[in-house]
């Protein structure tokens, strides 16, 4: 049987449990009145009648319970005290165990409440209305049933602690029912955080591999087409020359091929050269400068040693996507890249002689490059004017993290 089904069977048998326990008590309570009414030592008319109003009013109480609120429930279970102390007084000195009244009424308080302050009121009255039978039933017959009495005083604490362990029985079982729909809702919350991580992890990959598509590739065949119109035009003039260059572009398409692969079976998670950062970004300036014809300069201004190695991959892609802009919108001729590091600070500037606008109106790829800048925390402006160039401008900032041991930072 499954947990769910398990828990719904349980929850289902505790109605039914209380209403058995609720009529075994009526059923006990009728029974003593019934003994009391028909083997009593001659009871007389008015003892009669104190029995049969008294099996009436417990029956009341009994169907009242479940209808009114608990204020009103502890009146019934008062009235019930009080019939039952009644027998002890009618029938006083007569024997009858009057005491099982007190027990059954004791389990039927203590079902209902936990209070201390009315279990400890409940008990001062028991005590005082107990005392004053015993009180009386000596000066009648001159003695008492010290056995007797002991034996029905243990049954009538026996009947409280039953009372209060099925109370707390009941208690944890609704702690258990709550806790375990608590459980329920707590599982499905996490089904649906599962699923919304899941749809946000497809997007951001999706997201990933279109913006290494359009890094890798886009700036592959841009120096495959400026390769490609120099080819045409050198053709007529220069055979082997063009011929070179042709056998340059069949290289820069089989890279571009290869890129296309790693970006869409997302192989990479971003360049991880073994070269540093300086390495990259000249290697990436002398090569875009042979391809497309575009004079690159890099100034360098700082120790880029302590930029981290998780913003090296972003500073090289916002490179080559500045520069791939720069020779295919701009129709740059020169480009020049600066980077700057502090210790609080990486700033990059990327800056052409291309055509410029008047308006900068971001593409797909300025678009991929803020968000690159944005995901680091960095901050990112683009500025052009016509005819003046395009600039590029990121900062990036540092975290600074402090180590202290034996009174010194580290």
């Amino acid at each position: 049987m499954s947990l769910v089904a398990r828990n719904e069977s349980e929850h289902q048998r505790i109605p039914f449990a209380f209403r058995l326990l609720s009529m075994t008590r009526i059923a006990m309570i009728l029974l003593l009145c019934g003994t009391y009414f028909f083997y009593s030592e001659g009871p007389s008319g008015w003892q009669k009648v104190y029995v049969i109003v008294a099996m009436c009013l417990f029956c009341v109480n009994h169907v009242s319970f479940p209808r009114f609120s608990f204020q009103y429930v502890l009146w019934f279970i008062a009235l019930d005290f009080l019939l039952a102390a009644g027998f002890g007084i009618v029938f006083l000195g007569q024997g009858y165990p009057y005491e099982l009244f007190f027990g059954i009424v004791g389990v039927t308080l203590m079902l209902v409440t936990d209070s201390k302050r009315i279990v400890l009121t409940a008990l001062s009255a028991l005590v005082l209305v107990w005392s004053g039978i015993l009180v009386a039933e000596y000066q009648v017959i001159g003695k008492l049933h010290w056995l007797a009495t002991g034996m029905n005083m243990g049954f009538v604490i026996f009947a409280f602690l039953v009372g209060s362990l099925i109370r707390f029985f009941m208690q944890s079982r609704e702690k258990v029912g709550v806790l375990y729909e608590e459980l329920e809702e707590s599982h499905r919350a996490l089904r649906e955080y599962a699923r919304q991580v899941e749809m946000l992890t497809t997007v951001r990959e999706r997201n990933h591999i279109a913006r290494e598509i359009h890094d890798t590739v886009g700036h592959s065949m841009t120096a495959l087409l400026v390769q490609l119109q120099a080819a045409r035009k050198m053709q007529e003039r220069d055979l082997e020359q063009s011929g070179e260059i042709l056998v340059r572009c069949e290289d820069v398409a089989r890279s571009a091929l290869q890129q296309v692969r790693l970006s869409v079976q997302a192989l990479r998670e971003e360049e991880t050269q073994q070269s540093t950062l300086v390495e990259s970004l000249r290697q990436l300036l002398g090569d875009f400068a042979d391809l497309t014809g575009l004079e690159t300069q890099l100034q360098v201004q700082g120790q880029l040693q302590i930029v981290p190695e998780t913003l090296k991959p972003t500073i090289y892609r916002i490179v080559q996507e500045s520069l791939t802009n720069a020779k295919r919108h701009g129709n740059a001729t020169s480009a020049s890249v600066s980077v700057q590091v502090s210790e609080r600070e990486v700033r990059l500037r990327i800056f052409d002689n291309g055509t410029g606008t008047a308006e900068v109106v971001p593409g797909f790829g300025l678009i991929n490059l803020r968000e690159r800048v944005l995901e680091f925390g960095g901050t990112v402006l683009f500025s052009s004017q016509q005819g003046t160039g395009f600039s590029t401008e990121v900062s990036f900032p540092l975290q600074e993290q402090t180590w202290k041991f034996g009174g010194r930072s580290v």
